[in-house]
């Protein structure tokens, strides 16, 4: 059994002396071996200083944010001190607003409230960063020499490792280990074997998404052997790849603080579950040996304090968050949360949170919650994500939620075993599940509540008839006071003691306006624009072709585990609550940044706003029990109104109100886009969601159960033809509202590209209200915005043919059809409540397929086609309308291009169609004809012609081919026309225009 091995394994190990009388099992003894006391300020035991103030700010009119940002200025360019301490900014009594964000980027450097928290920061405005944010952004460091293995078993809280060579290694050096996840371990705790729709891409655990990482410092180095300054949390095991590298895992800054204040996330008055507001009230990342201490949190969505996966060596002490405004929903209320290693939350409270105190992905520990309360708790406390390891909770009470350290199973897309080597020791909740992975152990001690699993230790003393013990404090009182009083003494208990703030020196440094003025003027960027232009129907920036790579994402698939997130790709819009990076929250100017002329990022909604609705093997996607979504989030326009139950547990939509973080991110992409000379194509609609799999649609905002407005809408699908009906006015007037917020937006950024949606198979009626709107606004507004118009051909003829509504149309795309190879063409239909993924099979005809061929690849072949009939297709609309750009044009005869535009007139080129009355259209020729008899014949491989029905003697015959025109008058009826034999064999086009 685990309890026997356990025991065995650590017995000798334990700090319990064994001349002491035990009435009790050796509770200590069964406990993982860490020495928890590791985990806190400066390594546990050290009491964060005071840092002597060095300026005074008082609050100003308006938004306070360049006034604190411009006082941690001038302290972070001080000189520090030996221990890397610069000093405080003092904010004064009263209250503070911030509409951006605060940053603590250099170390040393604390930012402290007067006295009793009466000094408020409130953060307004509607962005979801956090307030408070502390940590690098420098590079990471270069490791020195190459990785190390570890060599031979380390047990579990060892502090000593035999690597395969100490050359090179010295006391005092920075040092990272990490265990990798190997498909062997993943596949021993069993964690490869989930079941349900994909789940090898979605569920199971892949190598290198678990690792564990530990950052250290060397105290001592010896005969193939090194000391470290504090226990690893996990066992390793010869085989299992451990390494040793030699440099920090990340750079970090150190020696900061954050105290005696009041942070709030200032809300929407009306909304309890307004959630356009700041989410988190304190994030660090980063950084290491950092306090935050005696602070009041009051209205925040997400956490009051977020310790991310590169924070190490922080205290949270004496810090209280209440009345949080969010729905009660996944990855909300994660009230304290740690990801890092070495963090200690002490005297912590919380009221109204779900997961009010929380270890996250692969934390490497040792992480201590210490004498915490949480009252009207929605969830439960514990370990939430994958494989955290050395958790401690110790004194922690949960009122109306539970305390887990479990297998959490699909929760979050495969959290599977979320603890490992962890404990809690003498805490109350309403719910204690503790158990045991495959190899590693959990520990409930001395719980009171209703306790389930494998690792909870019961008192021997409890018999039939004497219950009396049951559930009843183990000694010591704390596990975390005990080790850290055995290894410090009594100085290491006396810095968990509260802090005193002395009384403030009169305001000798108060900041001034006139340097708040200067550290604006000294922080301002110049701001480039490389403007979007048309050029000869092409899309051009600063001279150079604007649409050559498209930059698209996965709108249906991503995942919260960073090291698989970046697989995802960018994404405007997608939100990652407490995570930034590639396939997280991207941060948009590192991903802007990375672009060049050329690139042209397309945009829309995503689909799924919940990762739960990925599962397609419900029929039906249910209903779902609660609100736990699993994130990251693809964002929607439209915003929730807090108001009944949508079908994903969280509140319904109010349709006409949006989403102001999804726009505000279009709106700062589409900036960057115009700074970095990039093109933000952004269409409105998805129309994925209304079609084919239920499990599209039910969550869908407009789906009746979902909205607080009576849309008129199906239950099931297939919806798109009533979305697309506008002769509804609900509908009408939510799409015109939508549209139109829309363009408000985006209004006046030169670098964006509207365009509708990338499936659109509706109807005719849909895309003629659209384009009539945006004009519409155009006209009341003095704007013009550039339009493309990619939906189905005959939808976008009809539209081209109307000379009001193709006045709107800038750009245009091929919308699903193609010529195939022997010139015939195959379109999508518009108005049929199909997908464009349910008609394109059919560009294969039996002819195609016959013989036995593989019917995908004769199908791709068809769709590539061949490069004269993708120029058939180009020079059908660029003649067609010489100023309209052809999006993604392949243009595979330029020059044979500029000889047909130099010698037929574009005003008469413009009435021309295509034509099977005048040629047969063939793999390398086709014909076009106007309504005034002139034709226009292209013929790339330069033979003769044989024409459907004759020329009339005295038409004008224009050849043109590259540098050459030859003009010719038709003689009789003639059918047969062969080019002038200098042309022959030669891509060529023949101008034919009425007899004069």
């Amino acid at each position: 059994m685990v309890r026997f091995w356990i025991a065995g394994l650590i017995v000798a190990a334990s700090v319990v002396g064994s001349a002491r009388a035990q009435t009790a099992p050796d509770f200590v003894a069964l406990t993982p071996p860490i020495d928890f006391s590791h985990a806190g300020y400066r390594g546990g035991g050290a009491a964060a200083p005071v840092l002597p103030v060095m300026i005074w700010v008082e609050a100003g009119e308006g938004d306070d944010t360049a006034r604190i940002l411009a006082a941690i200025d001038r302290v972070s360019k001080t000189t520090p001190d030996a221990e890397g301490r610069r000093g405080a900014v003092f904010l004064g009594p009263g209250e503070f607003q911030v509409e951006g964000q605060i940053r603590l980027e250099v170390g040393g450097v604390a930012l402290r409230g007067a006295d009793g928290q009466a000094t408020t920061i409130v953060a307004t405005g509607v962005d979801r960063r956090p307030l408070i944010a502390i940590g690098s952004r420098g590079p990471a460091p270069e490791p020195t020499g190459a990785d190390i293995p570890v060599l031979g078993d380390s047990p579990v809280g060892a502090a000593r490792l035999t690597l395969e060579t100490t050359e090179g290694l010295e006391p005092g050096d920075a040092v990272t280990i990490r265990r990798p996840s190997t498909a062997e371990w993943i596949a021993a705790l069993g964690m490869d074997a989930f079941v349900g729709w994909r789940p090898e891409s979605r569920l199971n655990w892949r190598p290198g998404s678990r690792d564990v990482v530990w950052d250290r410092r060397i105290v001592a180095v010896e005969r193939g052997m090194i000391v470290l300054d504090a226990p690893l949390t996990m066992a390793l095991a010869a085989g299992d790849g451990a390494a040793l590298r030699r440099a920090p895992s990340v750079s970090r800054i150190s020696e900061v603080g954050v105290e005696n204040l009041r942070l709030v996330s200032h809300h929407e008055q009306g909304r309890p579950a307004d959630e356009d507001h700041s989410w988190t009230g304190i994030a660090v990342d980063r950084a290491e040996d950092v306090w935050l201490r005696d602070i009041a949190f009051e209205g925040f969505v997400g956490s009051a304090i977020d310790l991310g996966p590169d924070s190490r060596r922080v205290t949270a002490q004496d810090v209280s968050a209440s009345r949080p405004v969010s729905q009660i929903g996944g990855l909300r209320r994660r009230t304290f949360y740690t990801a890092g290693q070495q963090t200690l939350f002490q005297r912590c409270t919380s009221n109204d949170g779900i997961h009010d105190f929380a270890v996250g992905h692969a934390a490497a520990g040792p992480n201590v919650f210490l004498d915490c309360a949480a009252t009207d708790a929605h969830g439960d406390s514990g370990t939430q994500e994958s494989w955290a390891t050395g958790a401690l909770f110790d004194g922690v009470k949960v009122r109306g939620g539970g305390l887990t350290l479990t297998n959490r199973g699909r929760d979050g897309q495969g959290v599977g075993w979320s603890a490992a080597n962890s404990v809690l020791w003498n805490c109350e909740a309403t719910v204690v599940e503790v158990r045991n992975p495959p190899g590693a152990a959990n520990v409930a001690v001395g719980c009171r509540g209703e306790r389930i699993g494998d690792g909870v230790l019961e008192d021997a003393r409890v018999m039939p008839g004497r219950d009396f013990h049951r559930a009843q404090p183990q000694e010591p009182a704390s596990l975390y006071r005990m080790q850290l009083e055995r290894r410090l003494g009594e100085a290491g208990l006396a810095a968990l003691a509260p802090v005193v703030f002395p009384n403030e020196a009169p305001r000798a440094s108060l900041l001034t306006d006139d340097e708040v003025k200067a550290w604006r003027q000294a922080t301002a960027r110049p701001v480039a624009s490389h403007p979007l232009t048309v050029a000869d129907g092409w899309f051009v920036i600063d001279g150079q072709p604007a649409w050559r790579r498209r930059i698209g994402f996965a709108f249906f698939q991503a995942q919260m585990v960073p090291a698989l997130a970046e697989a995802s790709g960018p994404f405007i819009t997608r939100f990652a609550p407490g995570l930034e990076g590639q396939g997280l929250t991207d941060d948009l100017k590192a991903f802007a940044a990375g672009l060049k002329t050329g690139d042209v990022v397309h945009h829309n909604y995503g689909l799924w706003y919940d990762r739960r609705r990925v599962d397609h093997d419900f029929y039906g996607s249910p209903d779902q029990r609660d609100g736990e979504v699993w994130g990251p989030f693809m964002e929607l326009p439209w915003a929730r109104s807090g108001q009944g139950r949508a079908w994903d547990g969280l509140s319904k939509f109010d349709l006409e109100r949006f989403n102001p973080w999804f726009f505000n991110r279009i709106a700062r992409f589409a900036d960057l886009a115009e700074q970095q000379g990039v093109v933000l194509y952004h269409k409105l609609y998805l129309q994925h969601w209304l079609l084919e799999s239920r499990s599209h649609y039910v969550d869908f905002p407009w789906r009746p159960v979902n909205t607080l407005q009576a849309t008129g809408m199906p239950n099931e699908v297939p919806a798109a033809e009533v979305f697309w009906d506008v002769s509804n006015p609900v509908r009408r007037d939510l799409h015109r509202l939508y549209i139109r917020h829309t363009l408000e937006t985006l209004k006046g950024r030169p670098n964006v590209v509207i365009g509708l949606d990338p499936e659109y198979t509706g109807p005719l009626s849909f895309v003629q209200f659209w384009l009539d709107e945006i004009a519409a606004w155009e006209a009341e507004t003095g704007t013009d915005v550039r339009v493309a118009l990619e939906v189905p051909k005959d939808q976008m003829d009809v539209i081209l043919d109307d000379p009001i509504r193709a006045r709107t149309v800038d750009a245009v795309g091929f919308h699903h059809w193609t010529y195939r190879p022997d010139g015939t063409l195959f379109a999508v239909r518009g108005g049929l409540d199909k997908a464009p993924r349910e008609q394109v099979d059919a560009i294969a005809r039996p002819q195609d397929l016959a013989g036995g061929v593989d019917a995908g690849e004769a199908r791709r072949a068809l769709w590539r086609s061949t490069s004269a009939m993708r120029y058939r297709a180009y020079r059908e609309y660029r003649d067609r309308r010489s100023d309209l750009v052809v999006l993604d044009a392949d243009d595979a005869f330029p020059e044979l291009s500029r000889a047909i535009e130099a010698a037929a007139p574009a005003a008469a080129r413009a009435s021309l169609r295509p034509s099977v009355d005048l040629l047969a259209p063939s793999s390398t020729a086709w014909a076009s004809e106007g309504g005034n008899d002139a034709a226009l014949i292209y013929n790339l491989d330069g033979a003769a012609m044989e024409l459907v029905r004759p020329l009339a003697a005295g038409r004008a015959l224009r050849w043109i081919a590259e540098g050459v025109v030859v003009d010719r008058v038709a003689l009789g009826d003639a059918t047969h026309l062969a080019p002038p034999p200098e042309l022959a064999g030669r891509p060529l086009a023949l101008w034919i225009a009425p007899a004069p």
